[in-house]
């Protein structure tokens, strides 16, 4: 598979932007902010999609990129992703990888490389991790090491976990009614203020439309009452009682159905109802419900009961419970390991420190066997260790201890070699060099005998306490032998509170003989009564003649309903009529009114259509003449309660009164609204919350209890049920992907080993069940891989990156590297860029770097086949 080209169309800082690649190697360099970790995120999201959060666009919702992909069948895929909503297929299926097994082999970025390069056994840590996870950050053999979780503690979690949520169950009840009490009083307090203030608003507000109402009036008409129209004539009040009239008659209605007669008919032949209960009553019901409980809760108490029996006082039970410690010995025996590798650990510190502090001081007292007479050569090694020493001081000064350690060294060994010099320059040298090297070694080793002996020590104090739980453990596990009770934990807690099940399950009997009682006389007072038939059974009796009643009552059940429709029947009938009599009564009015304006008409609609036309004319002036007259009553009415600068006086003294209100409820605006009638009792509420607050418990500290005791216990129940069937799956699965990758890791590095390393290294093997990576030189002496030079190991790690791509891919499957250059130096840089330039030769490889060698590289060796972007800052 080839990328042609990658378009940004929106990613991160980049928009409609286009980057082509070549079919071999193609460079991609820049600055800080020239969007290279983007164009490789892009790349990536276009073959795979889901990128990550941090490369949303900077601008804009859309969220957009595209690519052109040539596979090695010919065909050309073009792909169009929307990461907003991704519903384009994956590139790298088409290779045989998935979105995650691709970045595993095919991505390769700078963290990675440092990982490999830095810490211990990191070839062969990734190399495990890209072949049995796919790249995820733990391995098989890590995994199936953690797979030893102590099963005895969840005894012990549990009944933590009991005693937690008891006691976060008292002290939220505490809470829950302190709140409620507390929201209560407040509301109580608020109702108060807001009800004052919506009385007074109401009595401000008509105060104040009272006084504007009066200047209004007094406005309009001064002391001049209105003059008003002369009275409307007989006809007018003809005309609109014949309105009235046709307005208020009903519209008769087409009856359907059955009529009356025949209904009564029907209703003669039902039969009566059938006398007795036809199902268990409410009160019946409640009873049988309560005796069926409290024998079940009965039963089921029974089948706790606490064994075996013992004399032993409760409280020495439960101290016992709690001195219990299963895991005490699994604790002691890890801790003695512990001590034991520590002490080996510190005995091979010690003499490796020994070793090198005696090769050190050989090497120093050759340096000093050697003497320079030349006095021009002695003074310049003389200043040489002034000047040494002065930059070891300052080192040291600065916090790098090792290296002001090494400089320091260094020194010594120049002022040595340049008081006993005696003209040997070249043995004086060697000597001096190796001298440093030893003294250096000589530190380290030491550092290394000061670190053992802290982990011996902290390995002593953690078997110290692991003895003292031991011991307690077996002491407690002695006594409850003598006891002669199981030394478990769970049993010993339900031992000591036995007396306590015993009162509860005598509770229960009474409870059950009471109920049983009670169901007994229901049924008596009902007929039902055979004291040798189990209750149970006098039920099922008793609901059988219940269910006969209820068929007989069934075939009567019609009756009232019949009744209620020959009732409403009759009434339909009733009130057809009389509304047909009203309908022709108002159209006879309607008529004559029309008639006595001199219109004509026969329908109902053309007789209203005449009046109405009768009637514009008059409406507008009857109602201006009406409007005036209640506005002057409404005038003098204002005016009989004072006049307007008694209202406007009462006015302002209510609206101070009202501002001096909302101040005290603007105080209460976060409560939510309440029932005013809990004003009266806001003074008494707040008394009581005052009072309850000085005894309540820590919520939070129970919760937390609790989840801390839910957290271990699922911890360990999770741990005990997966530990089995993990470790047979997990060791199957990296068998399968061992033996399957290790050869084909083998066979690349047998092709590409000699040609990378200039012969150097002319063999590999690759150990099927860990994946560790060994190398054999041409002298055939063979070496692990994680041992050699970091130049060689980074060659090594890029050369198992694309055997994993061409084992896992059905085709040559590109690579994108992203700043793996950055850390090393210029000769190893050369080194690595020729490595890749050899790669790509058979598959495409894009290379993201910043460094201005990388470049001038790039100038010199790329060919035709391959291409340099030097990309510039992007605008922010």
């Amino acid at each position: 598979m080839r990328i042609e080209s990658v378009t940004a169309h929106a990613f991160g800082p980049l928009h409609d932007r286009t980057l082509p690649l070549a079919p071999g190697l193609t460079v991609v360099s820049g600055v800080n902010e020239s969007a290279k970790s983007s164009w490789h995120a892009a790349i990536r999201a276009a073959l795979c999609g889901a990128p990550s959060a941090r490369h949303r666009p900077w601008t804009g919702e859309s969220w957009r990129v595209a690519a052109m992909v040539s596979l090695e069948s010919g065909e050309v895929v073009a792909v169009d992703r929307d990461l907003n909503d991704d519903a384009a297929p994956d590139v790298s299926l088409r290779l045989g990888l998935d979105r995650t097994s691709f970045a595993a082999t095919a991505c390769v970025d700078q963290a990675q490389l440092l990982t490999v390069l830095d810490a211990a056994n990191g070839l062969q840590d990734h190399l495990r991790r890209a072949a049995a996870t796919a790249g995820t950050d733990g391995t098989v053999e890590q995994a199936l090491q953690r797979l030893t979780a102590p099963v005895d503690a969840l005894r012990d979690a549990r009944n933590r976990l009991r005693e937690a949520e008891t006691d976060l169950t008292a002290a939220r009840r505490e809470h829950t009614r302190y709140l409620e009490l507390s929201t209560r009083a407040r509301s109580a307090a608020a109702a108060r203020a807001r009800l004052a203030v919506q009385e007074h608003t109401a009595s401000l507000d008509a105060l104040s439309a009272r006084v504007a109402r009066l200047s209004e009036l007094q406005e309009r008409f001064g002391d001049c009452p209105p003059s008003g129209l002369a009275a409307q004539e007989e006809l007018t009040h003809a005309v609109n009682r014949a309105l009235a009239a046709w307005r208020a008659a009903p519209t008769p209605r087409a009856l359907t159905g059955p009529t009356a007669a025949a209904l009564e008919a029907e209703l003669r032949a039902l039969p009566d109802f059938p006398v007795g209960e036809t199902a268990l009553d409410d009160e019946l019901r409640v009873v049988a419900s309560a005796y069926a409980t409290a024998s079940a809760v009965a039963a089921a108490h029974n089948e706790r009961r606490p064994s075996p029996r013992t004399t032993a006082e409760p409280s020495v039970l439960r101290g016992l419970a709690t001195r219990l410690d299963p895991a005490a010995g699994a604790r002691l025996t890890t801790a003695s390991i512990d001590v034991d590798t520590a002490r080996q650990y510190q005995d091979e510190a010690a003499a490796d420190a020994a070793r090198t502090q005696v090769e050190a001081d050989v090497a120093a007292t050759r340096v000093q066997e050697i003497a320079v007479p030349n006095p021009f050569l002695r003074n310049a090694l003389l200043a040489l260790s002034c000047l040494t020493s002065l930059v070891g001081v300052l080192l040291f000064l600065t916090g790098q201890q090792l290296a002001a350690i090494g400089v320091l060294i260094a020194a010594l060994v120049a002022g040595v070699g340049g008081a006993m010099s005696r003209g040997n320059a070249a043995q004086r040298e060697t000597a001096m060099a190796f001298a440093a090297e030893r003294a250096t070694i000589a530190a380290q080793a030491r550092s290394v005998l000061f670190n053992a002996d802290r982990t011996l020590a902290e390995a002593e104090g953690q078997r110290a306490v692991a003895v003292e739980a031991a011991r307690v453990h077996d002491s407690a596990v002695a006594e409850c032998a003598s006891l002669g009770v199981p030394a478990d934990r769970e049993t010993l807690w339900r031992l000591a509170n036995r007396p306590a099940w015993e009162a509860e399950h005598a509770d229960l009997m009474s409870e059950v003989a009471r109920t049983e009682k009670a169901i007994r006389v229901e049924l008596a007072a009902r007929g039902k009564v055979d004291a040798s038939m189990p209750v149970p059974d006098l039920l099922v009796d008793y609901e059988t003649d219940c269910k006969v009643r209820a068929r007989q009552a069934a075939m009567a059940a019609h009756r009232p309903q019949l009744s209620q429709t020959l009732a409403d029947r009759r009434q339909a009938e009733a009130t057809v009529a009389e509304a047909t009599a009203a309908h022709t009564r108002a159209l006879v009015l309607l008529r004559q009114a029309v008639t006595a304006i001199g219109r004509t008409g026969e329908r109902p609609e053309d007789l209203l259509r005449a009046i109405a036309e009768w009637q514009r004319g008059w409406d507008d002036l009857l109602r201006e003449a009406e409007d005036e007259r209640k506005a002057w009553a409404e005038l003098q009415s204002l005016l009989a309660a004072g006049t307007l600068d008694d209202l406007e006086a009462t006015l302002s003294a209510a609206q101070t009164h009202h501002t001096a209100l909302l101040e005290t409820a603007l105080r209460y605006a976060a409560c939510d609204p309440v029932d005013p009638s809990l004003a009266a009792a806001a003074d008494s509420l707040a008394a009581t919350v005052t009072e309850m607050a000085r005894s309540l418990s820590s919520v939070p500290e129970a919760e937390e209890a609790v989840q801390v005791a839910a957290a271990a216990l699922a911890e360990v129940t999770a741990e005990v049920e997966a530990i089995d069937l993990a470790s047979r799956y997990l060791t199957a699965a990296r068998e399968k992907v061992h033996s399957t990758i290790a050869p084909a890791l083998e066979n690349t590095l047998r092709t590409w080993l000699p040609r990378v390393t200039d012969g150097r290294y002319v063999d590999a093997a690759v150990e099927a069940s860990t994946l560790t990576v060994r190398v054999c030189a041409a002298s055939e002496s063979w070496h692990q891989a994680a041992h050699l030079s970091l130049g060689t190991a980074e060659q090594i790690y890029l050369l198992l990156r694309v055997a994993l791509a061409q084992h896992l891919a059905s085709e040559p499957c590109p690579l994108l590297l992203d700043d793996v250059t950055v850390q090393a130096d210029d000769a190893r840089t050369r080194a690595m860029l020729d490595l890749l330039l050899q790669l790509s030769a058979d598959r495409q490889i894009v290379l993201f770097a910043q460094e201005t060698a990388v470049v001038e590289w790039a100038h010199e060796r790329l060919g035709e086949r391959d291409a340099l972007h030097e990309l510039t800052p992007v605008a922010a």
